[in-house]
């Protein structure tokens, strides 16, 4: 049971550190977005997070409809949790777009 755990362990110390240093890919990106125009590059990347932004308010107001058939406190709750769940989704896809700055 010990040797199982130890060789667990080291296991995971080595992937973390693999992971750490980048021996997995380093590799810079090379798609077309990455090796165009920097305007172009801004555009598309604008363009996707409005249609990321645009999904979850689809997603939004699909929660909405279903709460529109609730009454009274759960509907009020329900309406509470699809906003909550607008701003985690916002939040998320924020994200990796703060680490660039």
């Amino acid at each position: 049971m010990k040797r199982a755990i130890l060789i667990a362990l080291c296991t995971g110390v080595v992937f973390s550190s693999a992971a750490a240093l980048d021996i997995a890919g380093g590799r810079q990106p090379t798609g077309p977005a990455a090796l165009g125009d920097p305007i172009h590059v801004a555009r598309v990347r604008e363009a996707a997070r409005e249609e990321q932004r645009g999904e979850i308010h689809a997603r939004y107001l699909a929660q909405r409809q279903q709460c529109a058939e609730l009454r009274g406190f759960q509907r009020e709750k329900c309406l509470v949790r699809a906003h909550a769940n607008k701003g985690r989704a916002l939040l998320a896809i924020a994200a990796p777009y703060e680490t660039r700055f």
